[in-house]
């Protein structure tokens, strides 16, 4: 079981175990998954919060042996979150110069 069932199983324990596969979608490696830079940065200004809290919190409670797993998990996979928008991000286009025949001699 992943640690995103378990999870899940922990918030709602009369869920069907087969009902997990319909929340957690991985996207397959041969489509292409883009999403536009205004979402991209919307994503962004929040996972950077979450990443904010995932570390101070890290900070004053990492010696907790009991809320250092959950508190590394959280930090760990916004990590990989931003890394995906970023990876999923439309490149961005440059304009291209146009050089006139005046400047061409």
């Amino acid at each position: 079981m992943s640690s995103l069932e378990n999870i899940y199983s922990k918030l709602s324990p009369n869920m069907e175990p087969t009902a997990f596969a319909s929340l957690h979608h991985e996207p397959h490696a041969d489509s292409p998954h883009q999403v536009g830079r205004e979402v991209a940065h919307e994503l962004n200004n929040i996972f950077t919060i979450i990443r904010g809290y995932s570390e101070r919190m890290l900070l004053k409670h990492g010696d907790n042996p009991a809320l250092r797993p959950d508190l590394q998990l959280i930090a760990d996979n916004i990590k990989r979150a931003e890394s995906l928008v970023r990876q999923s991000t439309y490149p961005k286009t440059r304009p291209t110069s146009t050089v006139s025949a005046s400047t061409v001699s």
